[in-house]
């Protein structure tokens, strides 16, 4: 029979850690969160899927999402996620590269094994 778990994640604004390639550029926001239920069983056997929680809804990522502000910037936002055993990294990353701190989001991850 199948197992399951279901971990709620949430990732304060201040646990974001800006990061930026050698050259100062392609910059993007991460938090590595130890993972003991990702077990070698469950990264090679198993399902990991992971949601972002918006109001009150669960989307499974990536998240991508486009957005125009009132002085015509566009941009999107793409929330994404790596695992491996015993870890779980999970990247937030604006198109236009604008430092803007992602703020407190909600996660959902659910093993299923």
């Amino acid at each position: 029979s199948v197992q399951w778990k279901i971990i709620d994640l949430q990732v304060p604004q201040n646990n974001w850690v800006f990061k930026k390639d050698a050259d100062g550029l392609n910059n993007y926001y991460s938090c590595h969160f130890t993972m003991p239920e990702i077990t070698s069983f469950v990264f090679n056997s198993g399902t990991i899927l992971t949601y972002i929680v918006l109001d009150n809804k669960q989307q499974t990522l990536p998240y991508v999402r486009h957005f125009e502000n009132t002085a015509g910037n566009l941009w999107t936002r793409t929330v994404d996620c790596e695992f491996g055993v015993g870890e779980m990294n999970i990247f937030v990353t604006n198109s236009d590269f604008f430092v803007e701190n992602p703020g407190t989001m909600n996660f959902r991850v659910v093993l299923m094994y």
